[in-house]
């Protein structure tokens, strides 16, 4: 039948459009890698529940006195407080300053959809949203998300680096101590050609540039090649992220310690600082939903290391993934009020 004003743009019998098929792949995408992500979660906590004795680790979990529940609750909501600082500074750094007040706010937000997200980015790109909301451009919103991440994954690399060679052949496998020790080379390397990036060669920029959305991609990375020169070689900002970036970690260093004290264990703090950073880095794997599993299969080993038993590593990991969703609930509270209780969308002048 030939086309008519009124068949033309039909579609034909059985058919779908090509923008509805288009919308179904891309919402079928999601849902599955969501639901990849929730099946390795349950797979490795499964995995887990066969090596321990659920019941004795139901029973620490109940058993847990009130006093260690809040202490960790509030170590952690320091990660959080020390995060925003961090990220304050570079905001400034970068010629784009908010109030802290208001950075304050947006990692709380941000952290609090890091918590529930599948992806560990997600809180990442709520912040990006966010500050760009408030008056940040985009290109400098995201670069300075990215910047504030990297000067965290420094120190915590750092921390994992001297962690494991205090460990030694304690820790095992052999491979799991030289993938630990190995990223902090290659995360300087990293580091290395992130601020030569705005400086390719001329014939190799324009012909990167004219790919299909790799132009756009690279824009994005000369304004963090720019950024990451004046954050990370500008003494004595960086040594201050640096700091800042340690007593993040060690927020949640404390945190352990106190769920490990609440179990009656024999935890010290070089124990945990040798085993705790480590747990995070490998959380950073986006295999799983938002690091469960992952993290818990991670302190089996990293506290088995330090002489803790499997059963009490579990109930460690899983009450301080419960306790980092309480000490982030503002965030929620925040985000519920649509805005309304964030501080001004104003830039510093």
């Amino acid at each position: 039948m030939p086309a008519t004003a009124e068949t033309a743009d039909q579609p034909l019998p059985g058919r779908a459009p090509v923008a509805a098929r288009r919308g179904q792949g891309h919402w079928a995408g999601r849902y599955g890698a969501l639901a990849v992500k929730l099946l390795v979660s349950l797979g490795l906590l499964a995995l887990l529940a066969r090596a321990v004795d659920l019941p004795a680790v139901g029973a620490l979990l109940l058993d847990l006195p009130l006093w260690a529940g809040l202490a960790a609750t509030a170590a952690l909501a320091g990660v959080p407080l020390v995060s925003a600082l961090r990220w304050w500074l570079v905001l400034r750094a970068l010629g784009t300053p908010l109030p802290l007040r208001r950075v304050v706010a947006l990692m709380f937000v941000g952290t609090f959809f890091t918590q529930v997200l599948p992806t560990s980015v997600g809180g990442d790109a709520v912040r990006i949203w966010q500050a760009s909301r408030a008056g940040v451009p985009f290109n400098r919103a995201f670069g300075s998300v990215m910047l504030e991440r990297i000067t965290g994954l420094l120190a915590l690399v750092i921390m994992v680096a001297g962690g494991v060679a205090w460990l030694g052949d304690s820790l095992g496998p052999p491979a799991l101590r030289w993938l630990l020790l190995a990223c902090l080379p290659g995360l300087l390397v990293g580091l290395a050609l992130l601020c030569l990036l705005d400086r390719l060669p001329a014939g190799l920029d324009r012909r990167l540039r004219a790919l299909p959305l790799l132009g756009h991609v690279l824009s994005l990375l000369d304004v963090m090649a720019a950024g990451g020169r004046r954050v990370l070689l500008a003494q004595p900002l960086s040594l201050v992220l640096l700091l800042l970036s340690g007593l993040a970690q060690l927020c949640s260093v404390l945190a352990a310690l106190a769920l490990a004290q609440g179990f009656g264990l024999d935890l010290g703090l070089t124990e945990a600082l040798a085993a705790v950073p480590a747990i995070i880095l490998i959380m950073f794997i986006p295999l799983s939903f938002a690091g469960w599993g992952v993290r818990e299969g991670a302190s089996v080993i990293m506290f088995g290391a330090v002489g803790i038993g499997a059963d009490h590593a579990l109930a460690i990991s899983v009450l301080f993934g419960l306790s980092m969703l309480v000490a982030v609930l503002p965030g929620c509270a925040l985000w519920l009020k649509g805005g309304r209780g964030l501080p001004p969308a104003r830039t510093a002048p």
